[in-house]
């Protein structure tokens, strides 16, 4: 059995993150457990019940951040014996806060690992002692293709606790400008729903397939928006969204929190950008090798075999998957 723990179903790029690594690790059976504040106690106490036949997914999201350390910490012993992989987890950086749980915690975490593939540089960076392999960005763009319509309007998915009041309206002011200017709709969201609501998620996702440019301070609006095709204007007030954005190589494409001068003149330029569609492929490829890799630990428990030998060796010799083409 996998045991698959995620954050929350209440956040759409939470939810079609954990949603990419189940697609993906078809035809096992999931059974969800949850790391977001309120669940934390109840999933430590059901995750501390498993034994070293079961495995445990943790992933994807943004799970390496001073808000998720309680999991972490409870999670702590149950990683000295039930075996485990991490899988599409990264770093929140925040540009204006710190926001990082501690790296001693983490560190001891990832050695226990079967297998751990982080989503971005910035993380593999943070976690460079560990030899970690090179990084697979988000496994929720394994579930998510262009629609077969082409959109036209704009989408604004704000994150207005990262980015402030101040760049909130801003941001707010010049994507509503840019949509009246070229006769588009305008829309918001924060991709926030009720918890596992399938309605209020396909919703959503409708909202950025009628949309043809996102205007995003959301990692997963960008990764949503380039997965379904669109043109995406990042505004960046936390560090994973450069690195996903370096990674798509649409850096140019970037407005950082602290300076918006050139937020109305990206978006008048925006028809020029072009969709990083090898990009795309290649991440969808490289995540389905990374769940054919989880789902050979998982059965290789299952047949009795006993998990591989864990800590840093164990990861380090998963790192040929990097070679996916």
């Amino acid at each position: 059995m996998i045991h698959h723990v995620f954050a929350t179903k209440s956040n759409i790029g939470d939810w079609m993150s954990a949603k990419g690594i189940q697609r993906l690790l078809s035809p096992y059976p999931v059974v969800e457990s949850f790391c977001d504040d309120p669940f934390v106690s109840d999933t430590i106490d059901r995750l501390s019940r498993l034994s070293s036949t079961d495995l445990i997914v943790i992933g994807g999201g943004g799970l390496f951040m001073d808000y998720f350390s309680p999991f972490w910490e409870g999670f702590a012993p149950i990683a000295e014996r039930v075996p485990f992989c991490i899988w599409g987890v990264g770093y929140c950086d925040l540009k204006n806060v710190e926001s990082r749980p501690p790296t001693e915690l983490l560190c001891r975490i990832v050695r226990e690992s079967q297998l751990c593939i982080v989503r971005d540089d910035l993380t593999r960076e943070y976690l460079a002692d560990l030899n970690i392999p090179v990084p697979v960005q988000c496994p929720a763009m394994a579930v998510l293709d262009p629609p077969v319509a082409d959109g036209f309007g704009v989408l604004h998915a704000d994150h207005f606790n990262v980015i402030g009041s101040d760049a909130y309206e801003v941001v707010h002011a010049a994507a509503l400008r840019f949509a009246q200017d070229t006769g588009r709709g305008y829309q918001q969201t924060d991709n926030q729903i009720s918890d596992g609501d399938e309605s209020a998620l396909a919703e959503q996702l409708d909202r950025y397939a009628r949309a043809d440019v996102l205007v995003t301070s959301r990692l997963h609006g960008c990764i949503i928006g380039l997965a379904m095709g669109r043109k995406v204007l990042a505004i960046s007030g936390d560090r994973k969204v450069d690195s996903f954005m370096k990674a798509a190589g649409l850096s140019e494409w970037v407005c950082d929190v602290n300076d918006l001068g050139g937020l109305s003149h990206r978006l008048a330029a925006i028809e020029e950008q072009r969709w990083p569609r090898e990009f795309v492929q290649r991440v969808r490829a490289e995540n389905k090798v990374v769940g054919d890799l989880v789902k050979n630990i998982a059965h290789r428990l299952q047949a009795g075999l006993g998990p591989a030998e864990n800590g840093a060796s164990a990861v380090g010799a998963q790192s040929n998957h990097s070679q996916v083409p």
